[in-house]
């Protein structure tokens, strides 16, 4: 019976460990020091899908949603104690176009902190401008790579 609670325990910690690991080397806590979400807004959800912050894949475990004044991104429950929800105004994002081998993505750099890469599929990147009335092309800068 003790073993059982032991298992629990030692479980829950390491999950917990490392949420705060995954938020520390992805940049999320510098992220969070310039634009945690300090109050609820309506926001367009623009859904969970495979996206990289930082060296980290949050692969689905992160909700986007845009509204007209900024960017939202909001964490599952599973690290919502070591990722706070994130707003981040319109006016300190820039955008860049990037090709993978496969698929076309959308880089959103942050004036904040702007050595924090956000990157998202670019059919949810301009999903996210579109609702927010923004235009792909005043928002993008295309690297020298995507060409």
């Amino acid at each position: 019976m003790s073993l059982d609670w032991e298992f629990a325990v030692l479980f829950r910690s390491r999950g917990l460990g490392m949420a705060f690991l995954f938020a520390t080397i992805s940049g999320w806590r510098t992220l969070a020091g310039a634009y945690r979400l300090t109050e609820k807004s309506m926001v367009r959800d623009g859904g969970a899908r495979a996206q990289v912050i930082g060296l980290v894949n949050y692969n689905r475990c992160l909700t986007f949603g845009s509204a007209t004044d900024g960017l939202h991104i909001k964490p599952s429950w599973f690290f919502r104690l070591a990722h706070p929800p994130l707003f981040i105004p319109w006016s300190d994002v820039t955008a860049a176009q990037d090709k993978g081998w496969i698929f076309r993505y959308l880089d959103f750099r942050f004036a904040q902190a702007p050595e924090i890469r956000v990157r998202v599929s670019e059919r949810l990147g301009t999903s996210l401008l579109s609702a927010a009335g923004r235009s792909l092309m005043e928002m993008v800068k295309v690297s020298p790579d995507a060409a």
